[in-house]
């Protein structure tokens, strides 16, 4: 599947959910705080989400878990006509790391400056190969910074994706490679702020692309940073 093609279907879905025809059930969120965390895995989680179109086929509830470096996940795919199970897919976590790159994308693709000088890349794990992966669909350039709190993480990620045409530079802070960026992406567990307001020129047009944020507790920007997008 095309990278742009999940993008789309991305797009598909956001329209349905803003024209209230999609029903979504509370997220139940496990193995991290304030909940406890698993056994040896402080930085772990599962996450149990379902959601429906009204009227339509089937109702899905999938299971994305990971933490230490692994990633692993399972959907399940019902009738919402004879309730019985269609389809079970154990996708090893790849459906969870694919939509929310291709939501990041979508971001990118209708927000994004026209130049964006170079991608800033905050957070070098997993879903930062994935953002990259379909972020180069819908943007032009292939100059990139990135930064992690381990250096060495940082050094592996830039030598995987150079590997993938893109034109990589560790940057020596976070503050650093987001300075002259269009278009920032965080793709990190933080619970401490990593960007500050400071750190993003004032009156200059900056997309930035919150993904690791994804439930409370998570604090990768700092909030008078987030207060003052337009």
């Amino acid at each position: 599947i095309s990278p742009l093609a999940v993008v789309k279907a991305m797009a598909d879905g956001f329209r349905l959910y803003s024209a209230g025809r999609v029903s979504v059930a509370p997220i139940q969120t496990l193995g991290q705080p304030p909940l406890a965390n698993f056994v040896g895995h402080p930085d772990a989680q599962a996450c149990i989400k379902s959601a429906y179109e009204n009227g339509g086929d089937y109702f899905v509830s999938k299971v994305a878990s990971g933490g230490g470096g692994l990633n692993s996940g399972l959907v399940m795919v019902f009738s919402q006509k004879t309730f019985a199970p269609e389809a079970i897919i154990l996708d090893e976590g790849h459906l969870t790391e694919l939509r929310t790159a291709a939501a990041g994308a979508l971001a990118a693709q209708q927000w994004a400056p026209a130049e964006i000088g170079h991608v800033a890349m905050i957070g070098c794990g997993i879903q930062a190969r994935w953002q990259l992966k379909t972020l180069g669909a819908v943007v032009k350039t292939r100059r990139l910074r990135c930064w992690a709190r381990r250096r060495e993480q940082a050094d592996e990620y830039a030598s995987e994706m150079r590997k993938s045409g893109w034109d990589v530079e560790v940057a020596s802070s976070a503050a650093n490679a987001v300075d002259g960026s269009g278009l920032i992406l965080t793709t990190t567990p933080a619970r401490q702020p990593i960007l500050k307001k400071e750190d993003i020129a004032v009156g200059k047009d900056v997309t930035l692309i919150c993904v690791g944020a994804d439930s409370p507790g998570k604090h990768e920007c700092d909030a008078g940073l987030v207060a003052s997008a337009a």
